[in-house]
């Protein structure tokens, strides 16, 4: 694995974890995370670090979150798909790199029609937007510094 992918899946990785942590330690325990982490025996450990965490909650903002935990999730999304296409010219790479974004954006937007369920926000929206943005301009770096057009 060349340097540039292995930073692309670091960052990937630092996206995935963090978004997850957001959820895991900020979130209410309904949520379907805290069902996978109860079968993977995690809960425990988990109850553990929110008693440690206890309070702090109240200096972390709500767009931290309840917004910021999906914007990573699909940027982490970007950083991965960077790192597997990372040399590629096809315009397969194109289609794998924004599928999951322009999802995240419509889906986000639909839901001020209730086309879909939840309740639309616009710091979700923004949020969205912000790690998008991030997101291409990282891929276009690593492809202007190695040469990939």
């Amino acid at each position: 694995m060349k340097r540039k992918q292995k930073i692309s899946v670091c960052l990937a990785l630092v996206c995935l974890l963090s978004g997850s942590a957001l959820y895991l330690l900020f979130r209410p325990t309904t949520l379907l995370m805290f069902h996978w982490a109860d079968a993977l025996g995690l809960t425990g450990s988990i109850g553990t670090m929110r008693v440690w965490i206890d309070g702090f909650d109240r200096y972390v903002p709500n767009w931290v979150v309840f917004s910021l935990p999906f914007a990573l999730y699909v940027l982490s999304y970007m950083f991965f798909i960077e790192s597997i296409w990372i040399n590629s010219t096809s315009p397969a790479r194109h289609g794998w790199f924004w599928c999951i974004p322009i999802t995240a954006i419509c889906s986000e937007l639909t839901q001020i029609k209730h086309i879909i369920p939840g309740r639309f926000d616009l710091g979700d929206l923004f949020a969205l937007i912000v790690a998008i943005i991030l997101g291409f301009f990282l891929a276009c770096h690593c492809k202007q510094n190695k040469g990939v057009t």
